[in-house]
Formats: C-alpha cells, structure tokens, sequence
C-alpha cells in the first residue's frame, strides 16, 4: 500500500476519553509508514503526551471547541493550510467539533482530501438534519468503535452501508500482559491489599451512568456468602462521593477500596486483582479497561450493555450478565471465585482473544483498510476491512 498523507485531529485537551485511541492510532499508522500529522489542543495533558510518545504533532493548529467565530475561522484557516502543506489524502476526525472544523477546513482547502469520523460513543449519534448530513452524506468514511454503535449510526442517521465500518478498540500489549509474582506483590502494596483475599476490581470513570451502585448491590450479596473479599474501585468523578455514602449505608466501608485514578502503576496494580469487572464501555466507546484486563489474562465478569459484549466471548472468556442484575452479577463472581480453573481458562482465552483481534496494531492496519478502500486503492491486507458485523 501507498504512503498516505494522514492529518488526525481530535479537540479533547483531557489524556482519558476518545484521546488516548486517537493518538495511539496516529502512533501506529506512523508505524506503518504513513505521514502523519496528529493535531490536538496546545498546551494540555494530550499535547504532552503526544510528545513523550513522539508522535509526530502539529504544533501550528489549534482544533478549538471554542464558539467565538474569530477563533473558529483562525482554526480552520490553520488546519487547511495544513492540508495544503502536507498535501493530506486524509483528514481524520475524532470528536463532533473537529469533525466540523475538519470539515471547514477542507472546503477552504485548495484540493479536498477524504474526510473520515471515528464515533467513539452512542452521545454522539444524535438524530437532527446536521448530524444527518455531516455523518450521512459529507463524510467519506465513518467508523463505529464497536457494533453497537455502528448499527446506531446506520439506523438513527442512515450513514450509508458502503461509507459505514466498524474498527474496535486495541491496547498496548507489551505494557499490559500476564503478571509476574513481583508485579503482584508490588500491585497488592500499592492497594494494602492482604495477600490472602480475593481481589475483584473496576477500572471506570466515577459516573452514574457506570453501573457502580448495582455492582455495589452485588458485592454486598457476595460479601453474605464468600469470606475474605476486597472490591477496588479506580478512577475518579463527580459521582465518587454518592458512591462512598453507598458503600457506607451498606455496611462496606472495610470492604471496598478507592485507590483514585492510577495511570503509571496501572499494570501492577491490574496484577493484584482476582477478577476483573466492567459495567459500562466508558467514554471512548472501546471498552479499553476491559481489555487491559483481558491482556493481564485476569478473568472478567461484564454487563451486556452498550458492546461490552461484544468484546469477550460469552462463557468462553469471560460470563457476561444483564446490566442491572445485582443477583446475576453476584453469581458469576461466586462461580469464578470457587473455580480455580474456570478462573485459568478465562484469563487464557482473554489474552488470545486481545493478542488476535485487539491490539493497537491491528487496529491501524484495519483503519488503514477503511483508507485504501474509501480512496480505491489496494488494502492493506485481503481481508474485507470493514463494514458492520
């Protein structure tokens, strides 16, 4: 395949998000050979991080969220002269407001590269004449994170069969594998953590939308049958504190631990849990906590909402239960915790699940696919690449 000129733009200045996908994806089709330009906002956590990973950045642009109409046009005027000096075959966009600068941008552009949109969440899709016309009929690619939400593109927007794919989520899996006993060690003194407890743990912004007050109705049932259980919730938000006030009105307050967010500890820390649970994709619509815990090769327990299902293969990689089923939940923790080898089998199959399907390197040369097929040229590899599953 060509080297392609590929501008990625994304207006989230946070590290959490769609933004850590969008530069590892930039990351990886630079890998790859392309000449890539990853726009982002100056002066924020991802500019430093783009940098630190030595991402090839363009320091000149500033994908504003601003409505001021003076910074709009400064923005799009920045990023088409982007396009016109890198002479982009592709400009990528992330987010619904660099998607309508990129869009800008390229109408003000002397030649007009391929518009492509990565729709990272549900939020996103939301039925009005713009969206219809920005998703449906301006943008030459748009790719869904997962089937869900490819399938809400297609029938809340009619995004066209043809323009519409599906590319899910990758995790580093160099940085995050099957944990050595130091690792542990280290993972259950950063928690104080006991050594002889079981460990089931959550990786997930603190959000009421996240299904933490029906896993804390479930570990209080598990706590009546199981002795010596911890339950570890990392991350943090605004509904920390509801949920603190829950753990104590249930009787929890030993029980439940809240380490905060964790970013550079965050694989031993992993190394330290027994089970490993998600209720909720996140932000970024990839479910990128539950395969990190899946390349640990740590056994999971997962809700069915929103894709999450999707990811892991029912009772083969890990159970999946209903999303507001505290008893189910419960269950599928107690059957793992009294299952040393469905415990082994699960971790297994979770790691050869994410080492074939959902690492970072397959997911640039999938996108790298969706590229050469909307621009017709040869893909990547034969495979189809796309399209919804």
């Amino acid at each position: 395949m060509r080297q392609l000129n590929i501008v990625q733009v994304i207006s989230s200045p946070w590290w959490t998000g769609a933004a850590e996908p969008a530069l590892f994806l930039a990351r990886g089709l630079d890998e790859r050979g392309h000449n890539v330009q990853f726009v982002c906002v100056p002066g924020e956590e991802l500019e430093k991080r783009a940098d630190e990973d030595g991402c090839p950045r363009a320091g000149d642009v500033d994908p504003t969220r601003s409505l001021n109409p003076i910074r709009v046009w400064q923005s799009v005027g920045s990023m088409a002269e982007l396009i016109d000096k890198t002479e982009a075959d592709i400009v990528h966009a992330h987010l619904s407001a660099d998607h309508w600068l990129s869009f800008l941008a390229i109408r003000r552009a002397r030649k007009a590269p391929l518009l492509v949109r990565t729709v990272h969440h549900t939020r996103t899709v939301k039925s009005s004449p713009f969206n219809k016309y920005l998703l449906g009929k301006a943008t030459g690619a748009v790719i869904g994170v997962n089937n869900h939400i490819a399938k809400t593109l297609l029938d809340k927007l009619q995004v066209p069969r043809g323009r519409l794919h599906m590319v899910r989520g990758g995790v580093d899996v160099e940085r995050f594998h099957p944990a050595s006993i130091e690792a542990r060690v280290n993972g259950r003194d950063v928690l104080e953590l006991p050594d002889k407890v079981t460990a089931i743990g959550i990786v997930s912004r603190l959000a009421p939308d996240r299904g933490i007050i029906t896993l804390l109705a479930a570990f209080r049932l598990l706590c009546e049958k199981v002795p010596n259980i911890f339950l570890v919730i990392i991350g943090k938000g605004e509904f920390l504190p509801k949920i603190q006030e829950r753990v104590a009105e249930l009787g929890l307050s030993e029980r439940v631990k809240f380490p905060g967010y964790i970013d550079e500890e965050l694989p031993d820390v992993l190394s330290a849990l027994d089970l490993f649970t998600l209720m909720a994709p996140g932000s970024e619509g990839t479910s990128r906590a539950l395969l990190e815990a899946m390349a640990m090769g740590i056994p999971c327990v997962v809700a069915s909402k929103d894709g999450l299902d999707e990811v892991v293969r029912d009772a083969v990689s890990a159970y999946v239960v209903p999303p507001d089923d505290p008893g189910a939940l419960a269950a599928a923790f107690q059957s793992l915790i009294v299952d040393k080898g469905k415990r082994i089998q699960f971790g297994r199959a979770g790691r050869r699940r994410v080492e074939q399907r959902f690492h970072n390197s397959y997911r640039a040369e999938m996108v790298e696919n969706v590229y050469a097929q909307a621009l017709g040229i040869p893909l990547a590899r034969k495979e189809d690449p796309g399209g919804i599953l």
